[in-house]
């Protein structure tokens, strides 16, 4: 008898509950598009010509350097007001929550083999800056050893 009045009122409760764990466990539509994002890589000149031997040429190549990082400041980087990020329990994932700052915010992309970074203004309606860091699930052997993927990272100020 207590069994068939409890189910009753654990259905009554439990349904408003359920659905409202539901509505949150629905896939969000897509993600905003960033306001600003570092370039995923820069090809950059070579600076140095060696002289060629006689009967030679010097062919310079490009070389690419792949994005491997940001830092966030508040005002210009020279003046050296580097913002420290959060990590939060995601080991691959850090972001800077923006706002509040009299300074216009400067980000500063960082690559592979370069002292130097590319920095720009980030946009006023921006809220939010994250670096992401992907493995890619690729497996191999390399001189008798297991090697994975590269990283590839994205920066990107919502």
């Amino acid at each position: 008898m207590r069994a068939v009045l409890i189910l009753p009122l654990l259905a009554a409760f439990a349904a408003p509950a359920l659905a409202q764990a539901l509505q949150q466990r629905r896939p969000a539509g897509p993600p905003p598009v960033p306001l600003i994002a570092c370039p995923p890589s820069v090809e950059v000149e070579p600076a140095e010509r060696p002289r060629a031997p006689l009967g030679w040429e010097v062919r310079p190549e490009r070389q690419r350097h792949w994005l491997r990082g940001a830092d966030l400041f508040e005002g210009d980087p020279a003046d050296r007001v580097q913002l420290r990020p959060e990590t939060g329990g995601q080991p691959r994932r850090t972001w800077w929550e923006l706002g509040g700052s009299a300074q216009p915010y400067r980000l500063v992309c960082r690559y592979e083999g370069l002292a130097a970074g590319l920095v720009a203004p980030v946009p006023a309606a921006a809220r939010l800056c994250e670096i992401q860091s992907v493995r890619e699930d690729s497996r191999g052997m390399r001189h008798g050893r297991v090697v994975h993927g590269p990283e590839q990272v994205a920066v990107t100020c919502r």
